[in-house]
């Protein structure tokens, strides 16, 4: 989100110049989050790492509806990548990378190729099945590169086609929401969400901002 946050008026700058087109498309875990503390948002008093997990999936769900009703020229992804082998645990000590070895010619029928998923991420970044709630008009690349034949514009997260905001897994489908995240969305938590993170962000620029002075004084 801070990525984003940095980056959205280069991509709206985008869409007002040919091919009028912009997408973010965030790769993390869509429609696998879960449960939000929203008594303790930043988890300072109820951190764990399956919390941690839940809380930072969710919030990225509930992010792809508020950031395209906040930029509705711009569409924004949240998609799930799956299991990919990427030789992750060469990194870690020997006795997981032993464990690996065990673990990873049982469940690669069951993950996606790096490559692959490179491809499909690729799609999910330029495809016209994921169109902005509102391109520009008369710009014909604005929704993304034209939609194969047979296949329809995609729902987005909020249930609407062509909403702006999607989740996705790793093929392109879209994501199936945990009932929860349902219900976050109708009582309007996505907008509580956005705007805990926009003062997170305001907060640690004022702490590296008085650093900064603290370095130069």
């Amino acid at each position: 989100m801070r990525f984003v946050s940095n980056l959205v008026l280069l991509l709206r700058s985008a869409t007002t110049t040919t091919p009028n087109f912009a997408r973010s498309v965030s790769v993390l875990s869509a429609g696998h989050g879960g449960t939000i503390n929203f008594d303790d948002l930043e988890l300072k008093n109820t951190f764990s790492g399956p919390r941690c997990a839940a809380h930072s999936t969710t919030m990225n769900d509930l992010m792809a509806d508020e950031l395209a009703t906040q930029d509705p020229s711009i569409s924004f992804v949240h998609s799930f990548p799956g299991f990919v082998n990427t030789g992750l645990t060469r990194e870690l000590p020997l006795w997981t990378r032993a464990i690996a070895k065990v673990v990873n010619p049982l469940i690669s029928p069951f993950s996606v190729v790096a490559v692959a998923l490179k491809k499909n991420n690729l799609f999910h970044a330029t495809s016209g099945l994921y169109p902005p709630m509102k391109p520009a008009e008369g710009a014909p690349f604005a929704v993304g590169v034209p939609a194969p034949t047979g296949l329809e514009i995609a729902e987005g997260a909020n249930g609407q086609v062509a909403s702006g905001g999607y989740l996705l897994n790793w093929n392109g489908d879209i994501a199936k929401q945990a009932t929860n995240l349902k219900e976050y969305r109708k009582k309007g938590y996505g907008k509580l969400v956005r705007e805990h993170t926009m003062q997170i962000f305001e907060r640690v620029e004022k702490i590296n901002q008085g650093r900064a002075e603290g370095t130069r004084s």
